[in-house]
């Protein structure tokens, strides 16, 4: 048996005499004893932990067809995947001035009309093929809470439709929190609500300041209001966007949630990232101060940083492991309000990156113009252990540095310097095994 090549080892002074494993192909995590891992490294065949190892994906008896299985992942999944997931933006009307919204210049009063949500249920159920489970909506808008009727229109027509199949029916929001409130919350749970994802930009300076109501007048009150009364009847995924100026002081916000009752048995996950920054005409909010790679120097100290503040505070965080893009998600679409298809929220408004329409379907060239699979072409990314954490990173952040997505934005460097981190932060705020 041989350690997989997607695999990272780390020696560090807080586990003396262990060695940390991560596979970066199963999010598995293991401490091993030194003499161990040196004498299954040297090949030996008989020691107690070659099956437990095995069966985590640590050892692999061919390292070519391991590459392989890689090489195919995506194929895999898609062969696989019991989902068809769709995030339909229900318009494009929203309460907020955020100063970094990706959306910019294309707000306002825009909305899907009868016609086309008639038509998107006939494509979702087109879509809905023998073998799939479950329905997945992730509602967008603009602020989705403004189309409740909308939310509620298509879940009548589609929650009986999949269940009759014997499959299951959900839907999430991304919203604003602002209009979130008890009644609400307890009408759409009804029709298969299953969370809701809101963002506070950290503490009420700095959010008040990125994400104030329309008027100008600041939101984190109203929003955290709201989420005291209804963090108790559906799940709440707290989202975040920090820049270089604001992410030493951003996780402070869960102190201030959790002396309102919001503490952590009560959210399902945070989730706190960069602000990014967009630089294309169309989407253009005139912002400046985001994050143009993930490899810019500052971020590697910021998000070890904000990530330790959320564990520290016994906060959940998502689990780190391979997150395939919905570019090459064949079960995955966004719906704009206006009925055109992407492959993800980022492209709407983006005529070139239009993958066809709810009435025609999704045409077939797509696959060449968002270069799927680039990553198996990049000799690079081959061999490399974090490809299945990477995939040749995000096509978005590709866009916005060089026009279009061909190239991979290679994560190397990022999880080069910050991996080992996060894994010590699992290791001890996650699993208790070391202490500061």
């Amino acid at each position: 048996m041989l350690f997989t090549p997607y695999l990272t080892v780390h020696r560090h002074h807080s586990i003396p005499g262990q060695v940390l494993l991560f596979s970066t192909k199963t999010g598995a995590l293991v401490l091993l004893p030194e003499e161990d891992f040196t004498a299954l490294h040297n090949g030996e065949t008989e020691n107690e932990y070659i099956e437990p190892l095995s069966e985590m994906g640590f050892l692999v008896q061919d390292l070519e067809a391991e590459h392989r299985e890689v090489a195919r992942y995506m194929e895999d999944i898609n062969r696989h995947n019991p989902n068809l997931t769709l995030a339909i933006i229900l318009g494009m009307e929203c309460n907020f001035a955020c100063k970094y919204c990706f959306e910019g210049k294309q707000k306002g009063k825009k909305v899907m009309d009868d016609r086309t949500a008639d038509q998107l249920i006939s494509f979702i159920k087109g879509q809905f093929r023998p073998g799939k489970k479950k329905l997945i909506l992730q509602i967008y808008g603009g602020e989705p809470l403004l189309y409740t009727k909308r939310i509620i229109y298509l879940a009548e027509r589609l929650k009986p439709f999949i269940e009759e199949k014997g499959a299951e029916f959900t839907f999430t929001l991304i919203s604003n929190g602002s209009l979130l409130s008890e009644k609400v919350v307890e009408e759409l749970n009804e029709w298969g609500l299953d969370g809701v994802k809101v963002t506070i930009d950290g503490p009420p300076e700095n959010h008040n300041q990125f994400r104030p109501f329309k008027s100008g007048a600041g939101s984190f009150a109203v929003i955290a209001g709201n989420l005291k009364k209804v963090c108790t009847k559906t799940k709440i995924r707290l989202g975040g966007n920090y820049t270089s100026a604001t992410y030493r002081n951003f996780a402070t916000v869960l102190d201030l949630l959790a002396q309102q009752g919001i503490s952590p048995d009560k959210i399902d996950r945070v989730s706190f990232n960069i602000v990014m920054q967009v630089q294309d005409k169309i989407t253009s909010n005139e912002f400046v101060g985001g994050c143009a790679t993930i490899n810019e120097p500052w971020l590697r100290d910021a998000a070890l940083h904000v990530r330790k503040e959320v564990l520290q505070r016994g906060y959940p965080i998502g689990e780190l492991g391979p997150e395939p893009c919905a570019v090459e998600m064949d079960a995955a679409f966004t719906v704009h309000y206006d009925g055109s298809l992407y492959k993800c929220v980022c492209w709407v408004g983006h005529e070139q990156y239009k993958i066809g329409d709810i009435w025609q379907g999704v045409t077939e060239d797509y696959q060449e113009s968002h270069h799927l699979l680039h990553w198996q072409r990049e000799e690079k990314c081959q061999k490399c252990k974090y490809l299945p954490l990477c995939f040749g990173g995000c096509r978005y952040m590709a866009y916005q540095r060089d026009g279009h997505m061909g190239q991979v934005d290679c994560r190397k460097p990022f999880l080069d310097a910050t991996l080992e981190s996060m894994l010590l932060q699992d290791l001890q705020y996650l699993h208790g095994q070391i202490s500061d």
